[in-house]
């Protein structure tokens, strides 16, 4: 009996461990974005600093952003068309894609593949930066961190991925419409068309606005992670690795909420 108590009271402290761990992470989360929030919409603004980062966030994600969204067009497009055939409907095959594409795939599969590029590489620079005391240099010299490092990086962040979420719709459209027309004889104007009509602008907002709360997550994780990383030669690899998981378990969290308050059932 006093074994059983034993291992239970062990089980509820690791149970207990995780929740508490998973709170203040959560909080401290939340307590970066207030600050960014305040301290960064004070003057100057950085523009300078956004622009600089969304070319090395955005600008270089293109080529990964590129290829994701070619392939992501044209196995749905395939499994989607395959189901099709069953039921003599290989006709609606531009219908049934547009939905899937534009509301969930594209900014999801986005998120996670080029979002978590940009969140390692922002947890990997800061991580670096605090090892190396560079941030303690400068707040030593009067400058704001938050103001100088986490703003234009969170912005830049917020910014850069709807970008790549409207480019990738694009590059899926036309992927799929290929596919359509190679090999299942589905022409390709018939198939933009049917895609075209399918779709209400709320489908295209609903979209964009999950990839901008995505971007918003990943500019978040990946300053926290770095701002957080602790002192020694395997710290900087350690957040790294924390902020992949992290970012994964976000977007597809609250891709459930977007999905839900996007898409009500009536």
């Amino acid at each position: 009996m006093s074994n059983f108590t034993e291992s239970a009271k062990n089980v509820l402290a690791s149970v207990g461990g995780v929740l508490t761990s998973g709170f203040g992470w959560v909080g401290g989360i939340c307590r970066l974005l207030w600050d960014a929030t305040i301290r960064g919409a004070r003057r100057p603004f950085g523009i300078h600093d956004i622009f600089y980062h969304m070319v090395s966030l955005g600008v270089r994600s293109l080529p990964l952003a590129t290829v994701m969204s070619l392939f992501v067009g044209m196995v749905l497009t395939w499994q989607f068309g395959e189901a099709l055939i069953g039921f003599g409907a290989k006709n609606a095959i531009g219908y049934a894609s547009s939905l899937a594409l534009v509301r969930e795939l594209v900014p999801v599969i986005l998120a996670l593949t080029v979002g978590a590029k940009m969140a390692t590489g922002m947890t990997a620079e800061l991580g670096s930066m605090k090892v190396s005391e560079q941030i303690d240099a400068i707040a030593s010299l009067g400058a704001d961190p938050i103001k100088k490092l986490i703003w234009p990086r969170l912005v830049a962040a917020t910014w850069s991925l709807p970008i790549l979420a409207v480019w990738g719709n694009v590059l899926a459209l036309a992927s799929g419409a290929v596919i359509a027309d190679v090999v299942f004889d589905v022409p390709a104007d018939y198939f933009y068309e049917t895609y075209v009509d399918e779709l209400w602008p709320s489908d295209y907002l609903s979209g964009l606005g999950k990839s901008v709360v995505f971007g918003l997550l990943v500019g978040l994780i990946g300053c926290y992670q770095g701002l957080t990383t602790k002192y020694g030669t395997e710290a900087v690899g350690i957040s790294t690795t924390n902020t992949v998981v992290a970012t994964s378990v976000s977007i597809l969290s609250m891709d459930f909420i977007l999905t839900t308050i996007f898409l009500p059932v009536s």
